[in-house]
């Protein structure tokens, strides 16, 4: 098959003739798919190429700039040649192909879909997507956290399936977390999203921009967004303002997969405020707030850190 009506259908531009084509070829021996898969993760790295090398940032955001670069290549570079599948999967149905991309704790990933649509995955992230959107929508698993920004392309329509809830758009800015199958809350930056509890789905709400929507206590409940700060994870720096002690560890327990037990009662009054890169080790953030509230820390069983 040649490369260039592959890199054609990944950037969504094959005609159904040309789909059908690609098709019968995939399936027609393994060896016709494991050179698909090698295509598709050479087409994406040359993506992610092309974004580092695209501008040249400010002497102040240089250093976090080229961290998230470089972890973005990394991974390009972990899925080229050891094709990690704790990184990066494949699957395949009767009509499509898809990728699934996971993020390792403590860091994070740039994407680009095949119809333009830009991606940060937050740490412990897992997204599922297919090669190429060749339907009447474009539909998307997020499991963890993601800021999208989806290029409009008519009236076909963009869908972000997480456990719980359903968001959809057809062009705009906008922020989904839900590490867990009945955690979820969706801020809006631009344009407008629909956003539906797939459990009752006559639960529906439509965010207008600057606003978030939040699952509690199975109700999803707008609110004004009172913090922007909290989305510049996908610069690569974790914010907080007036935190308490227990939120901000429950947020470390997301970007480190590591269990946090706080048996200092001290702290339950505590709050702090600051930031850090989600590059930095869990031990040097907790050292960093040692300095302001007085805590001890320790390691058990490797995969909890106890809080006296």
């Amino acid at each position: 098959m040649e490369q260039e009506l592959l890199h054609k259908m990944f950037r969504g531009k094959a005609t159904d003739q040309e789909l059908a084509s690609i098709r019968q070829w995939v399936n027609a021996d393994q060896a016709n798919r494991k050179a698909f898969f090698r295509e598709r993760t050479f087409y994406d790295a040359l993506q992610l190429s092309k974004k580092a090398t695209a501008n040249k940032p400010s002497a102040r955001k240089t250093f976090i700039w080229s961290w998230s670069q470089t972890v973005a290549a990394a991974a390009v570079i972990l899925i080229c040649v050891l094709a990690g599948p704790a990184l990066w999967s494949h699957f395949a149905t009767d009509e499509m192909v898809f990728n699934t991309i996971k993020v390792p704790t403590g860091q994070r990933v740039e994407m680009t879909l095949s119809d333009g649509t830009h991606i940060w995955l937050n740490a412990r992230s897992e997204l599922t997507y297919p090669t190429s959107f060749n339907g009447k929508k474009r539909e998307v698993w997020l499991k963890g956290e993601a800021f999208f920004n989806v290029t409009k392309q008519g009236n076909k329509k963009f869908i972000v399936n997480t456990g719980r809830c359903e968001v959809e758009v057809l062009g705009t800015q906008f922020n989904v977390e839900s590490y867990e199958d009945d955690e979820f809350s969706t801020a809006l930056m631009q344009g407008s999203v629909k956003v539906t509890d797939s459990e009752n789905p006559d639960q529906v709400v439509t965010l207008t921009p600057n606003n978030s929507a939040t699952l509690c206590d199975g109700q999803l409940k707008v609110s004004p967004i009172s913090n922007f700060d909290a989305y510049s994870w996908k610069e690569g720096i974790i914010t907080f303002r007036n935190t308490s002690f227990k939120d901000l560890m429950r947020k470390m327990e997301k970007n480190y997969g590591i269990r946090i037990i706080i048996n200092n009662p001290k702290l339950d009054h505590y709050s702090c405020s600051g930031k850090f890169r989600i590059s930095d080790t869990i031990e040097a953030v907790l050292k960093a707030l040692q300095q302001d509230a007085k805590f001890s820390f320790e390691y058990k069983n490797n995969d909890t850190i106890i809080i006296q």
